[in-house]
């Protein structure tokens, strides 16, 4: 692969998997997530919210649902094309998905076409759904994660020494 921060790309770990770069240096993914069955176009993931990570007495806080249907969604586009980035991505919750107790996501592939993909993903207990997302993500131009850099070069430094937003 070609060196410079523009080759970036999601490679399968040594066990195999495709990780994030938060969860890479661990071989895990640390929302507790794990695939379960992969196909072409759709990959079954077993999910387990961990305790820490409630919102409200024995139910998923929002940012962990949020953190793994970003994980899973980009997985399943991942198999296919290693640059992606997020560029959106929207969650329902009809039901609570509750903490400690095996759940099922199921993210597939709904449309690609150029440099755009559509993603949607649906999680189960029960047979009963308990949340639904829907993610798009664009495959990266070659100079993205150079310009992001050097955008980010140019924000002011907040007292703490880290890039104040803008």
């Amino acid at each position: 692969m070609p060196e410079g921060p523009d080759a970036f790309a999601i490679e399968p770990s040594p066990s195999g998997r495709l990780l994030c770069g938060g969860c890479a240096p661990h071989d895990s993914r640390r929302p507790g997530v794990e695939i379960a069955d992969a196909q072409d176009d759709k990959v079954r993931f077993d999910v387990i919210c961990p305790p820490f990570w409630h919102g409200g007495p024995g139910v998923a806080h929002g940012g962990w649902k949020a953190a793994v249907f970003d994980d899973v969604l980009s997985v399943v586009a991942l198999r296919v094309e290693p640059r992606l980035v997020t560029t959106s991505l929207s969650i329902s919750c009809p039901r609570p998905v509750p903490v400690e107790r095996p759940a099922e996501v199921l993210a597939r592939i709904d449309r690609h076409a150029g440099r755009q993909w559509k993603v949607s993903a649906d999680t189960t207990l029960i047979g009963t759904v308990s949340a639904i997302a829907r993610t798009e993500l664009r495959t990266r131009h070659p100079h993205h994660v150079a310009r992001h850099e050097a955008w980010l070069a140019r924000q002011p430094m907040s007292p703490n020494g880290s890039h104040a937003e803008s």
